[in-house]
C-alpha cells in the first residue's frame, strides 16, 4: 500500500494495485480500477514512484521466497514417485 497526502493533509493509504491512472493538474487525481477517484497533493512522479517503489519490493520478497533454501527435512519428490518408493499410492 501506499500513503498519499490528502487535501487536508491527512495521509491515506491505497493499494497500488488498483490504481488505472494518475492525471495531472493543481492537485493530482488517482483514478481507481472501480471507477473511483481521489484528489492528492502529491504531484505525478511522486505517486508513481511510490507505485514502483511497493511493486519492486512485493518482487524482491517473492524472488527471495522462491529462491530460498528448501529445509532438509521437507519432503522430497522424485519425477517418477516419492521418494520413499510408494507410486501411485501402492507400495
Amino acid at each position: 500500500m501506499i500513503g498519499l497526502r490528502t487535501l487536508d493533509g491527512s495521509t491515506m493509504y491505497l493499494n497500488e494495485d488498483l490504481v488505472e491512472r494518475v492525471e495531472e493538474g493543481v492537485n493530482s487525481a488517482v483514478h481507481l480500477a472501480n471507477g473511483t477517484y481521489f484528489v492528492v497533493r502529491d504531484d505525478v512522479d511522486t505517486i508513481t514512484e511510490r507505485i514502483r517503489s511497493e511493486k519492486q519490493a512485493v518482487l524482491a520478497g517473492a524472488l527471495a521466497l522462491a529462491f530460498a533454501e528448501v529445509p532438509t527435512t521437507a519432503p522430497v519428490l522424485a519425477a517418477a514417485g516419492r521418494a520413499d518408493g510408494v507410486r501411485d499410492g501402492l507400495a
